[in-house]
């Protein structure tokens, strides 16, 4: 059993529970069913009591099961529908109270859900939230790799970025090259937003042509056995303008304090304002919108977030992004983004490209 699916049984089971379930229909929530059971498929019911660990999944995903994970295998055959099946096996193991992550299940299966079984329902989103917030050296050697997969390619798109290029074949360039060198998939649709379009927090690579001189945002990640990098740099095609090495200047000392600031034991909120002050002071406070960081890990968004809305101390084995930003509508917008893993005393920042305005 790994130590993640033991570590949520010891905490769920102790407050009355009597099953976990984790129900992932058209890949609603891959995310917990791979972390709970190693099963990558889009389709499955996780029913875990303290006893027995089952899946339930359909012809497709049989043989898969076998080969990705050590759940009892329940088949399911139509035509009874899928929560039927669900609730039928959950009726035999004499469920009265039932742990399931709300938040990842939609209102029409939650609603189809509780017509149908005969129990309690608990949302334990926030147990098994704060159980993957904090990393096994596994999973952070994974993070690693996926992030020097992301960098790699970086070094490769650079060798072949030219004035009059489209943003979306830089995009595409991109992603090609982390699949070829050995990413999974890409962690998110790459950011590739240049000139005006840069200050677009989440500006998607378009058709328009990057002009010599001026600065390109490029946010991009990996995904390496199921786990993410997130990496932001800005480059230019020639010399940029004075005003954008001054903001840039600025997001990289914001960056900069906010990365010696982070330890065990600071809050998301602490830390997020040391780069905001920073960015206030320096004159751009409002255009600095969202907040400094997020949890990294499955997902490319989790917890723990470096906002003001967390005041939860960071704790070791956190991974996170640290990612300031000034955004000036109609000129340009600058973003750097590193990844970085909490530690007692310090951050071990996992991104190794240099931070600097990248000048081609």
């Amino acid at each position: 059993m790994n130590h993640h699916l033991q570590e949520i049984k010891d905490r769920i089971f102790q407050s009355g529970i009597d099953a976990i379930l984790v129900l992932n229909i058209e890949s609603s929530n891959v995310v917990t069913t791979r972390y709970l059971s190693g099963f990558t498929g889009s389709l499955a019911a996780l029913i875990i009591t303290p006893k027995r660990h089952i899946i339930l999944t359909d012809s497709r995903y049989w043989t898969q099961v076998k080969n990705e994970s050590s759940f009892e295998l329940v088949k399911y055959m139509p035509p009874k529908t899928f929560l039927d099946s669900v609730a039928e096996i959950l009726a035999n193991l004499e469920v009265k109270k039932l742990g399931l992550e709300k938040d990842k299940i939609s209102l029409s299966h939650y609603e189809a859900l509780i017509s149908k079984v005969n129990c309690e329902i608990e949302d334990i989103t926030g147990v098994i939230s704060e159980v993957r917030s904090k990393k096994s050296d596994e999973e952070i050697e994974n993070i690693k790799v996926a992030v020097e997969i992301a960098e790699e390619a970086f070094k490769k798109m650079l060798e072949i970025v030219r004035p009059g290029m489209k943003e979306s074949q830089l995009a595409a360039y991109l992603e090609y090259q982390m699949k070829l060198l050995g990413a999974e998939d890409v962690a998110f649709e790459s950011i590739v937003a240049s000139g005006p379009r840069s200050a677009l927090p989440h500006g998607r690579a378009s058709e328009k042509l990057i002009e010599k001189g001026e600065p390109v945002v490029v946010d991009w990640g990996a995904r390496y056995k199921g786990y993410n990098s997130d990496i932001t740099r800005v480059l230019c095609i020639g010399e940029p303008n004075e005003r954008v090495k001054h903001i840039h200047k600025i997001v990289h000392e914001a960056q900069q304090k906010a990365l010696e600031s982070i330890r065990a034991g600071k809050t998301g909120r602490e830390i997020d304002e040391i780069a905001r002050n920073h960015i206030s002071e320096a004159g751009y406070g409002e255009y600095f919108g969202h907040g400094l960081g997020h949890g990294l890990g499955l997902e490319v968004h989790e917890n723990p977030s470096l906002s003001f809305r967390n005041d939860k101390p960071l704790e070791v084995g956190n991974v996170v992004t640290v990612e300031p930003g000034i955004y000036l509508e109609g000129e340009f917008g600058i973003r750097i983004e590193e990844d970085v893993v909490v530690k007692e005393d310090r951050c071990e920042i996992l991104t190794t490209l240099e931070r600097g305005l990248i000048i081609l």
